[in-house]
Formats: C-alpha cells, structure tokens, sequence
C-alpha cells in the first residue's frame, strides 16, 4: 500500500473542513482550534508525526516557545511565539500557540485566519471600568520586547513558506495565513522602521527566489 504524503494529508484536511468544526465568536468569526488540528494530523499520520515543544526563558521572565514537528523522523515545519504577559495559563497558551504556527506553516488551517486560541486575547470584551480611589501602587516598568527577535522570527518563517510555495500566488495566500497568525509580532516589528526594512527587504528577496525558481 502506498504510504500517503504531506499533500495528501493538506488535502484532505481542507476538503473535510465543515462548519461544526470552528469555534464559533461571534462576530469576530469562526475559527479552527489548535486542538481540533493536532487530532486530525495524528489520525492521519499515526505514530509517523511527533510534535516535540520546549520553553527558553528570557531576561524579562517570560518565555519563548518553539514547536517541532517531524513525520518520518524529518524535520517539516517549526512554529514559535513569544509569552509577553505574565497573566493565568499564558504559559500553556503560548505553548498551544506555537504549535499550531507550525501546523499553519505546515498547510494545516481553515479559512485562512488564525486559530481560536490565538484570537482569544484580541476578543475578551473588557469589563466596564467603576470609578473608585485609585491605591497608591509601586509601578513596574514594562517588561521590553526584543523586536529583532521578533523579525528573526518572521524573516524564517518568510524564507521556510517560500520553499513551499509553487508560485508568487501561492506565496502570499500561505503569508496571509500567517501574517494574521503573527499579527502580534507584526505589529510590534511594525514599530521599529530598521526592522520594517528588513522584512521587506527579505520578502522582496524571497519573491525573486520564487520567481527564478520557475524559470
């Protein structure tokens, strides 16, 4: 029997999406959970895919997470994120988030947006702010974000979809995927106008690629 191959996984999991399947949020749109992802790649590729996720911690006290994938042993995709936030179970979020980075990265998403778990902190409705005496509280700064980190993080992801990308359509379908999975770290990186100038610099670069590529 013919082993089946990534291609066939991705094509699978696009035609078999149905509605039931997304997290429903309201206006903010439905959205596939990392969780629902995960089960369908190890139904498909059985005990040939692993996903192994480890933490760095950083000087401000948060971590960074990195998410490895493999089928038969290789390495296909690896997804990363950044806790920038010390609030409940952003460990373990984060961790999730990684993971389903590389998934995207991978091939596996829906509607091209991003997972539920990630737009969770982008649609929690704010409570209503009583007016009260405010208590006299020591301020701490807060924690810096390392914005080269974060265009490190994303010139890889620019050159890994490249590799994987047939043409300069394909490209940026697979980006827009991702750009709305990072928008985060975009929009930090986004602040930073010398950053800026080398993710553009590299996504011009990586289009030349894909287009040399065909000739």
């Amino acid at each position: 029997m013919k082993e089946r191959t990534l291609q066939d996984a991705i094509k699978e999991f696009r035609n078999n999406i149905v509605d039931s399947d997304y997290a429903k949020l309201g206006a903010k749109g439905n959205y596939l959970t990392v969780g629902y992802r995960i089960r369908f790649v190890r139904d498909f590729f059985g005990e040939r895919m692993s996903i192994q996720t480890d933490s760095t911690e950083l000087a401000n006290g948060s971590h960074k997470f990195k998410a490895n994938i493999y089928i038969d042993d290789k390495l296909v995709s690896v997804g990363e994120s950044k806790q920038m936030k010390n609030a409940d179970k952003e460990f373990e979020k984060q961790q999730t988030v990684s993971i389903g980075r590389g998934l995207s990265i991978l091939g596996f998403f829906g509607d091209e947006l991003a997972t539920a778990e990630e737009m969770e902190q982008f649609l929690k409705p704010k409570p209503k702010e009583i007016a009260k005496a405010k208590p006299i509280v020591k301020l701490v700064p807060k924690a810096k974000v390392n914005i080269e980190e974060l265009a490190n993080d994303w010139i890889e992801v620019l050159k890994k979809t490249a590799e994987t990308s047939n043409s300069l359509s394909n490209y940026e379908k697979n980006l827009n995927v991702l750009r709305k999975e990072y928008i985060s770290d975009l929009h930090e990186i986004y602040s930073d106008l010398i950053q800026q100038q080398r993710i553009d610099s590299e996504y011009l670069k990586q289009q030349q690629t894909i287009t040399n590529r065909k000739k």
